[in-house]
Parts: C-alpha cells; structure tokens; sequence
C-alpha cells in the first residue's frame, strides 16, 4: 500500500512539472491569483490574458464572497468602477470625435449647457479628461439625501418607482428625475484650483449622458451597445444589471455601512452613480473579464474589428497617448498610462489602460502586443481592504508575462485567433 501510495505521489509529481514546463506564467499567474485569495485580498476574480498572438489565461478563481457559496465564473460580471471611465466615457467621447461632433480642444462649455456660464466653460475636453483643468476630484451628493432625523428626503428619495422617481438607487431607493440635472448644476458650482496641474477628477463624465440624449434622442445606453458593444462582441458590458441578468450572475461588492446600510449587490457601488440611477460616465458599468478584453482588442487594434475599421486609428492614437507631454502628468486623454514601476516597469511608454475602485484593471500594451484584465471585488467585505495593492498583485502579473516572453506558451483551451480579434 505505501509503495503503491508513493508511486501515485511520483507520478503526480513529474506530471504537476509537466505542465509547469508546458504552461509556465499560466501556472504562475495561476498561482499568484490563488494567493492572493488566501490571503483574503479578494473573495474571487476574473482572470484574462493576451501575448503576442494568444490569449494565455481567461479563468475565475474563488467566490463571490468569503462563505464559498457561489464560484466565480467566466460569465458573471463585475462593478467595474472607474474603468466605465474609459469602458463607457472615453469610448463614446471618441466615438463622437470620429463622427465630427467633438474634438478633444473643443472648450466644455460649448457641449455642455450647465458649464456655459461657469468658470469651467474655456476648459476644454482635452484639459478635463486628462485631469489638467483643476477640477475638484468628486461631489459626495449621497451626503446631501438625508434629513435631521437620518431618513431619506421625500422629495429626493422614494421607495417606490414612478414617472417622479424613475432611476435605481439601489433595490429599495429611487431617485427623482431632475437629480442628474442637480448633479450638473453641483459640477459647474465646484472651486477650480491649481489649473494647468494633474488632479484627478471623474466629474466631467456625470454629463456624458444627458449629452447623448440631447444630440442622438436616445439614451447614452443604447449608443454604446449598438456602436460598440454588441458589434465587437462584448455581449456582458451593461449598466443597471439587475435589467438583464440574475442576481447569481452578478458579484457583490461592499457591506456599506455609510450610505445604504446593506450589502451593495446589482446596483453601483460608486455613491455618486448611483444618485444617476447607475448611469454616469464616472462609474456604473458592469461586465465581465471577456467582454472588458474585447474593448481591449478593438484599442489594440487601433480601432479595427474583424477588418471593419470603428474608429480612425489616428484618433485611437491620439488619445491613448500622453496627453501633455513633457509635464508632470502621466495621463492620456481618459487614459491612465504608465509611471516608473506604476503599474509595470516593463510596460512600454505607448501602452494605457485604467483602475476601478472595486479592484478592477485593465491595461493595453501595443509595442508588446499585450492585454490584461484583472476583475475583483476587492471592496467586500469593506473597501478598508487592501490586499491588492499591498501585494503588488497587479505588478506581479504583468511582469511574470513581460520578464519572459518566450515562455508565454497558451492555455491550449484558450487559445485564440489574433485575426478574429
């Protein structure tokens, strides 16, 4: 029997190097995200990536939440926070740049009715989006809904909807439909300081939506899934989940203890977004780690999918690069871009990419025909938790693919046609 016994050991063992020989950053990433779990850096994620031709991982690992009932798997969807920034915002913003519509030095005030008479209405696209204009960073309007007595105010809040009060809060709460307009008229009110300096500011892309809806006549929503989402397939990117799919299929995010006083599951996670009912350039989109990666592809490809050219691949160009050059400010236009060892010492200068709140990534490297997506709820149970980032886990991914190309050999399951990309 011990004999028999250490044989099954053995040959588990020469076949755990066999794979480890065949799959080495798989394995490896397989090995870091599984860590980080344990070390309760997050309950779950969603995993995907891309080098050089093939898609090297695109998996899940873990739960939705640290009691192991729900595993996490490749259809369920993510808050994606801020990456709605560049997901959501930046894309239609480039969309409408492609049609004639806008142009990144258009001064805001003559897009945007509520910042014409305002101090910000000589800022220009390109100042606000790659937060140079000293705009103030956020507006914490949940702070603003309640009464003496801590209840919600009637006037701003309902839990019923109605044709008065028709946008999601969250399961239970509904805001009034002239919100957003206050929203607005709050964004034009803020202080400027310090323009001509980076301080990071999600604001301008409350105003996104109401744009959209007052040039197309039809909602922000609909643009992006008939000219972007639904053409590339990116079949789970969606605002409002709750809409489409099953509470299961949806990862929860916080136990919020200061605004809603419940588990935020199916709704924004981001406060302010969820004053817009869940719709805002600034937060609110959910997806999974596919559908993010097909985005992805399509700024890797400079605008191309399947050979159909989306956008002008001057104009992905354009705002993937860094938008002021020479100066203290690393940004592109909506863009992140990289920074000494932030998030990668070795991700080229030309590569982008962006950060949610909740722990969301993704990051686009053209010289090294590289793409990342990391999705997890590393806000649940508190965004007290840190694990991702004191762990470098983002870093680490990165550099375990880029240290050693050569030995980025595919998932054989996973493997992809650069050419369908």
């Amino acid at each position: 029997m011990l004999k028999k016994s250490l044989l099954i050991s053995f040959w588990m063992l020469v076949l755990s190097q066999v794979v480890y020989a065949q799959h080495p950053v798989a394995y490896r990433l397989d090995s870091l995200i599984n860590d980080a779990i344990t070390r309760k850096a997050f309950p779950g994620a969603q995993l995907y990536v891309y080098h050089q031709g093939d898609t090297l991982i695109n998996k899940s690992y873990g739960f939705h939440t640290y009691d192991s009932i729900t595993a996490v798997s490749n259809q369920h969807l993510y808050d994606l926070a801020s990456l709605t920034k560049v997901l959501a915002g930046t894309l239609s913003v480039m969309g409408w740049t492609a049609e004639g519509l806008m142009r990144p030095d258009d001064p805001v005030g003559f897009h945007f009715p509520a910042l014409k008479k305002s101090s910000k209405s000589d800022h220009t696209l390109r100042e606000v989006m790659a937060h140079q204009a000293g705009w103030q960073p956020y507006i914490s309007h949940q702070n603003t809904v309640f009464n003496s007595a801590g209840r919600p105010k009637s006037r701003t809040i309902s839990k019923k909807p109605s044709n008065r009060y028709p946008y999601p809060v969250d399961t239970e709460w509904y805001v009034h439909k002239n919100y957003p307009k206050k929203i607005a008229r709050r964004i034009a009110q803020t202080p400027i300081a310090h323009r001509g300096t980076y301080q990071y500011s999600g604001l301008l892309f409350f105003l996104l939506p109401d744009w959209s809806q007052r040039v197309f006549g039809r909602p922000w929503t609909a643009y992006l899934q008939a000219e972007f989402y639904t053409p590339i397939g990116a079949d789970r990117l969606t605002f409002r989940p709750l809409a489409r799919f099953k509470p299961q299929e949806i990862v929860p995010t916080e136990v919020d203890t200061l605004f809603r006083n419940k588990l935020v599951h199916g709704t924004v996670h981001d406060e302010a977004a969820s004053m817009m009912g869940g719709v805002s350039g600034n937060a609110g989109l959910f997806g999974n780690a596919h559908s993010v990666a097909q985005v992805a592809h399509l700024l890797l490809a400079r605008g191309s999918f399947k050979s159909t050219s989306m956008l002008p691949a001057d104009l992905v160009d354009r705002f993937t690069a860094q938008a002021y050059p020479g100066s203290n400010n690393r940004r592109g236009i909506g863009f992140d871009k990289p920074e000494g060892n932030y998030p990668s010492a070795l991700l080229s200068p030309e590569s982008y990419g962006h950060t949610g709140f909740t722990g969301t990534f993704f990051w686009v490297d053209p010289k090294n025909d590289f793409v990342v997506v990391l999705l997890t709820n590393r806000v649940y149970p508190s965004r007290a938790q840190q694990g991702l980032y004191d762990l470098g886990i983002r870093r680490k991914m990165i550099d375990m693919v880029l240290t050693h190309p050569e030995q980025t050999i595919p998932v054989a399951a996973h493997k992809t046609d650069k050419a369908q990309r």
